[in-house]
């Protein structure tokens, strides 16, 4: 197996930190590149008892987004600074599709992401993001999960 291209994707969670980690050690062990990917979809419905609804301002949006760049641009520097080749991308868009899409985008021969996410009814009900692109990535999928 050739891997050049890693993508980890990233919630800021100590799994994500053990796949930039995991994700490292392949980087160097195969002379690849890492891409750090941050999806954030927010699915906010606010409404009034009245129905309609309250605005969510823009400058909020662009706050979340510009601490999700900031955030993936330490990640990119920590690794740059290891000596590995490394790229941020940020979407705001569902984890899954981001996922998948930027996997298929960059021809990823690896995707190393953690295993953190819903428990309970909520997975029940929506899943796993893991589960999902264990299923459906166009390439091999590592999950980690951090030590507890």
């Amino acid at each position: 197996m050739k891997i050049q291209t890693i993508l980890v994707p990233v919630d800021f969670s100590d799994d994500a930190h053990k796949a930039i980690e995991t994700a490292k050690l392949f980087a160097k062990q195969f002379d690849a590149r890492i891409i750090v990917l941050h999806a954030y979809h927010l699915d906010i419905a606010v409404s009034t008892p009245m129905g309609g609804g309250y605005p969510i301002p823009q400058n909020f949006y662009d706050d979340l987004r510009n601490h999700a760049i900031t955030q993936v641009d330490k990640i990119v520097k920590g690794l740059t600074d290891d000596g590995v080749k490394a790229e941020g991308s940020v979407h705001a868009d569902s984890a899954c599709l981001a996922i998948i899409d930027e996997a298929q985008r960059i021809g990823a021969d690896l995707i190393v992401m953690g295993t953190r996410g819903l428990t309970g009814l909520k997975h029940a009900f929506l899943g796993s993001i893991a589960e999902r692109i264990v299923r459906t990535a166009p390439c091999p999928v590592l999950t980690v999960k951090a030590e507890e």
